[in-house]
């Protein structure tokens, strides 16, 4: 393998990392695997990250800001198309993998305190995309403006982990198409 400096190094351990987080998820990112994974010492990931805890949470928060851009990037018919993008009711094949580590995560998180501000800044950065959007629609008198944008963007992100938290279970037959449903009664409630 060629020199790397420091940096290049990191990338190259971030990036075997968000690979095996992907593809296995938060809790299989072993410093022994991540080190196999980029063809590097195990002293190597711990000279460049203080704990897996550490690491486990950057590439979190990493590949939930590659999410929201390219779910920011993807053409969507209007903003309420956009919204519905946003709050995960558009099933995209690419996202799966992102949707199983934010369901790790929200559990992991409990135990792990790098995690779990990883975690809170995410949804903080979805809350702010969501934001954004409504506002542009309010903005554009596209969406009424009886609440401010924030707080229907909380709605909003309540809504939907409410309602997955009710599909994983699996009560009252809740189906796929049973959540975009029932997440456009809800933006429509509250924007139009």
């Amino acid at each position: 393998m060629s020199y790397l400096n420091r940096e290049q190094r990191r990338e190259s351990i971030l990036d075997a990392a968000k690979k095996i987080a992907l593809s296995e998820g938060l809790a299989a990112m072993t410093v022994r695997k991540i080190a196999s994974e980029a063809q590097i010492s195990v002293g190597q990931i711990h000279h460049h990250f203080s704990s897996s805890s550490h690491l486990k949470a950057e590439v979190f928060l990493c590949l939930m800001q590659q999410l929201d851009e390219i779910a920011n990037t993807m053409e969507t018919q209007d903003s309420i198309a956009h919204l519905l993008l946003l709050l995960g009711c558009i099933n995209l094949e690419y996202a799966q993998p992102y949707f199983r580590l934010w369901n790790e995560a929200e559990i992991l998180a409990k135990h792990d305190a790098e995690l779990n501000n990883a975690y809170n800044q995410a949804m903080q950065e979805w809350h702010q995309s969501i934001q954004q959007v409504i506002q542009q629609g309010q903005d554009q008198n596209i969406f009424k403006k009886n609440h401010p944008s924030e707080d229907i963007a909380w709605r909003l992100i309540a809504f939907v982990c409410g309602l997955d938290g009710i599909y994983k279970l699996g009560l009252q037959g809740l189906k796929e198409q049973d959540f975009t449903r029932h997440t456009q009664i809800i933006i429509k409630a509250e924007l139009f």
